[in-house]
């Protein structure tokens, strides 16, 4: 009988293992796209050029996502933990394609400099937390 990828594993053990990748993939995107969602209510209306909301989770999930991939490195634990963090929760959580769409809309109203600082602001940002979250691990498991 020819095995039919998700319906029917011949295999069970494999089969489970990739259930509980896929479920704790779509756990950690669920969370992560509601806090999205709303930290995005709360503080996009901030400043008035700049989404700070999508800032904010950009340069929060930096960190979130260094800091896994350190601990996960060395941490003797099911990689579906790692799947709900970085694969789901992060994924979920930060936002490239809205962030690209912010930019766009800057740049469509004339506000080239507004896009510009917003870009610096993103990517520069999120690549220090992702730095920081790394350096925070090490510290931690340091003491």
């Amino acid at each position: 009988m020819r095995e039919i990828p998700f319906i029917y594993p011949l295999k069970r053990d494999k089969g489970l293992r990739m259930y509980a990748s896929l479920f704790s993939i779509a756990l950690g995107s669920i969370l992560g796209g509601w806090l999205r969602w709303f930290v995005g209510l709360k503080l996009n209306n901030l400043y008035p050029n700049i989404p700070m909301g999508t800032v904010f989770v950009n340069l929060v999930g930096g960190f979130v996502i260094g800091f896994a991939i350190s601990y996960f490195a060395n941490a003797n634990i099911s990689p579906n933990y790692k799947l709900f963090i970085v694969t789901g929760f992060c994924g979920a959580f930060t936002t490239f394609s809205t962030f690209s769409l912010e930019v766009l809309t800057l740049i469509q109203e004339g506000k080239l400099m507004v896009a510009l600082s917003t870009i610096a602001i993103h990517v520069i940002g999120a690549l220090i937390f992702t730095f920081l979250g790394m350096m925070s691990h090490h510290w931690l498991t340091q003491s």
